[in-house]
């Protein structure tokens, strides 16, 4: 007997003009690598880190309205916009839940991080 596997892929917004670092991701969501969930907050934080590291770097904000794969909102749009003109790293990652159990979470669910040093959005998280 086969099995079907049913598997997502989803995408997010990066936008700073400074690294994406661990204490960066700890910071900004109130984490500590310490205690029974440490593990898994280290590896969100390595799972985001590849996906920036390796994500479709925007340019231009034609890039993102010319997308018709991806949904963003207006707010995100607009932030994209002023990021970009601020010269500001702005990367479209992308994440499966056919990865490890860190970007598998990631994946699906909907999440927002934002902190004055960096914006991650991941609304358009659905499968």
């Amino acid at each position: 007997m086969d099995f079907v596997s049913n598997s997502s892929s989803t995408s997010f917004i990066y936008i700073s003009d400074r690294q994406f670092t661990k204490e960066s991701f700890f910071e900004a969501v109130g984490a500590s690598d310490q205690g029974p969930l440490g593990n898994l907050f280290v590896s969100m934080y390595e799972e985001l880190n590849s996906s920036i590291a390796n994500g479709e770097r925007i340019v231009g904000i034609d890039q993102v309205a010319a997308d018709r794969d991806f949904d963003i909102t207006p707010e995100v749009f607009e932030r994209i916009s002023v990021a970009l003109t601020e010269g500001k790293r702005v990367v479209r990652g992308t994440l499966s839940s056919d990865g490890a159990l860190a970007e598998s979470i990631l994946c699906v669910e909907i999440f927002e991080i934002e902190t004055d040093k960096m914006f991650i959005n991941a609304y358009p998280n659905y499968w």
